[in-house]
């Protein structure tokens, strides 16, 4: 299976669980592609509302997974862009990847929904999805949980 790993990831959190999840969807013998979603110049949160640099397309995949950082509460804005401008998913697989620092209740569910509503209206199929909170202790366990589950779907 072609599938796409495609991320928008500021501190580089979100960016080392793909990188994980890509090895996995490797070794599971799957074609993977992990693309970055950023913005025009330096990236901090004070440039989240900069032109996008990367618009990495879609096309040509079986399945992809849209991956980000949660920044209260909300999706960012340039992955809540990126996917403004996406064209039809019709019936594409879809998986969903979150990071964040907070309880789940705090912010990643109400990411993770509004990240499925946005994927659904443009007619994708939500296979699942997975969290990692970064903060606390058991980080590997939390990556490597979160890893396998998405692999899972593939």
């Amino acid at each position: 299976m072609r599938i796409g790993l495609i991320i928008y990831s500021l501190s580089g959190h979100t960016w080392k669980v793909a990188e994980a999840l890509r090895d996995c969807l490797a070794a599971a013998g799957h074609e993977v592609t992990l693309a970055r979603v950023e913005v025009t110049g330096i990236a901090s949160r004070a440039t989240e509302d900069a032109p996008l640099k990367t618009l990495p397309s879609v096309e040509g995949y079986d399945a992809v997974v849209f991956g980000t950082p949660v920044r209260g509460g909300t999706i960012p804005s340039p992955m809540r862009r990126y996917l403004e401008q996406l064209p039809a998913l019709q019936g594409m697989k879809v998986a969903l990847l979150t990071t964040h620092f907070f309880r789940p209740d705090w912010g990643s569910q109400q990411v993770v929904t509004a990240l499925q509503d946005a994927c659904e209206a443009k007619g994708a199929a939500i296979c699942g999805a997975a969290d990692v909170k970064w903060s606390g202790f058991g980080r590997g366990r939390k990556i490597k949980a979160a890893v396998e589950k998405l692999c899972q779907l593939f």
